[in-house]
């Protein structure tokens, strides 16, 4: 190559000496100019290519820029990216701008107030559920007389399976059936001591149910929902039936304004404490008597089915992971109302 390099050299320097003794001609000049074409091409770099050519390394990126300054660009501790800019001077040294620019990171695309949900997916939710049960007294005197509205309270657990604007919620719920002493007098009979019974429960029944609730969209945050709710629960505790005796200074007060005491043993005939004064008893319900279980021959359940139709509501979801709902329903042991507060398991992208 030098050789080469320097016959080049040479042939021009002999043109340019024709030249400069009065010599010129064509292809003096041709020679000149080709000559000068390849030194430039073999001894500089192609500006072009230099402007154009790009730099990629794991950690950092390099540009060339048109003008031959080229830009290297890092990340900082924080997340930003820092640009370093280095300037080539025509004296071959080049100065370094720092900072040049600052490129912000993309940010997630994550609002917990976007509660809209996407069709096909599927969404969990964990919480606790309370509900109040009512047995109005017309329900009661529908098949016996006396008797007076009965409440009892639900809590449990209960999860959310929810997609395409419908909810299976299995749950397990506790409920307490404790009532205190109620007068009974059996349904159409003669007004008789005999007739009258006291009545004391201290149930309590553990069931395992799920509600199948479809859902109307009201509002971005408020459903309105219908359906119905099914479970079987497990019956405990006890059921006092105890005959009643007329007692002016007794704690139950009948409908026909007498008042009435439980018998605390078997007492005489037409007392309303002895066998003889109750149609087809077999046993005396004296002294706090507790019904047998349905195993036993008895009146206390053991098994109990939960059965709500129908039920409607409202759904009430403000952001992403809470969703609450109000409910009130018809069961077989009477109306019911209740309220939920579950979190939603929806978790945020990860970057």
């Amino acid at each position: 190559m030098s050789s080469t390099r320097s016959t080049w050299l040479h042939g021009g320097a002999g043109a340019f000496s024709g030249r400069a003794a009065g010599r010129p001609n064509r292809l003096t000049l041709a020679a000149s100019a080709t000559l000068a074409t390849l030194a430039l091409t073999t001894l500089a770099p192609d500006a072009s290519a230099q402007g154009k050519a790009t730099t990629k390394t794991d950690s950092s990126k390099t540009e060339h820029t048109s003008t031959g300054a080229t830009t290297t660009a890092g990340a900082s501790a924080d997340g930003t990216s820092n640009a370093v800019v280095l300037r080539p001077h025509e004296d071959g040294t080049s100065t370094t701008d720092q900072n040049a620019s600052t490129v912000e990171p993309p940010k997630e695309d994550w609002d917990p107030t976007d509660v809209q949900e996407i069709p096909g997916k599927t969404y969990l939710f964990v919480g606790l559920r309370y509900r109040g049960n009512v047995i109005p007294k017309f329900m009661l005197n529908m098949f016996v007389d006396e008797g007076k509205t009965i409440y009892s309270n639900s809590i449990g657990a209960e999860i959310d399976i929810r997609k395409d604007g419908f909810s299976l919620i299995p749950s397990l719920v506790y409920t307490e059936y404790g009532t205190g002493d109620i007068l009974f007098k059996e349904k159409g009979t003669k007004d008789i001591p005999g007739n009258y019974s006291l009545v004391n429960s201290s149930m309590k029944a553990v069931y395992v149910g799920a509600d199948l609730l479809w859902s109307t969209k009201i509002s971005k945050t408020l459903d309105f929902e219908y359906g119905a709710g099914f479970g079987l629960g497990v019956v405990f505790g006890d059921l006092v039936t105890n005959w009643v005796q007329q007692d002016p200074n007794g704690e139950l007060r009948g409908s026909n304004g007498n008042r009435y005491s439980a018998c605390p043993s078997v007492g005489a005939p037409n007392t309303g404490c002895n066998k003889a004064d109750h149609q087809n008893a077999s046993v005396d319900k004296v002294g706090g008597y507790k019904e047998p279980s349905w195993f036993d021959g008895g009146s206390r359940p053991v098994v109990f089915p939960w059965i709500s139709f129908p039920q409607v509501g409202l759904r009430f979801k403000p952001v992403k992971q809470f969703e609450g709902r109000l409910g009130l329903g018809f069961a077989l042991t009477g109306f019911w109302f209740g309220l939920s507060g579950n979190y939603g398991l929806e978790q945020k992208p990860k970057p």
